[in-house]
């Protein structure tokens, strides 16, 4: 299994020339972007704070990330919906908080079609 900087490596090399990435799916296999991705968040100061969910950075361990990839692999893990926050912006503008960079429009593009094909398979 490559390490987390090479795969990061290829995928930013990918992104660049604006080429599909592959086996994305399998990328979730390594324990090693779990960690680095631990690593750049519990030093937050919001890394404590409850968010949806009760659990916080600090409840992160390695059996925990272990559970995750057995789950992710063997296709077992939920994925959990992210509850949208309309936050209001300095000139009256509203945007979603969980919206990717491109703001509201891309957020429609990416986001809505998922959840409505999400909440359909009931």
């Amino acid at each position: 299994m490559r390490n987390a900087e090479t795969v990061l490596a290829i995928v930013r090399e990918r992104g660049k020339r604006g080429l599909p990435l592959e086996d994305v799916y399998r990328m979730l296999y390594n324990p090693d972007l779990y960690l680095r991705a631990y690593g750049r968040l519990y030093k937050n100061k919001g890394a404590m704070t409850k968010g949806t969910t009760d659990e916080t950075v600090d409840g992160m361990s390695l059996a925990k990330i272990e559970n995750l990839i057995d789950d992710i692999r063997h296709e077992r893990y939920r994925w959990t919906p992210v509850r949208r926050v309309h936050i209001p912006k300095r000139k009256g503008d509203k945007d979603l908080s969980d919206c990717p960079p491109g703001g509201i429009n891309s957020c429609k593009k990416l986001c809505v079609p998922f959840w409505k094909h999400t909440t359909n398979r009931r």
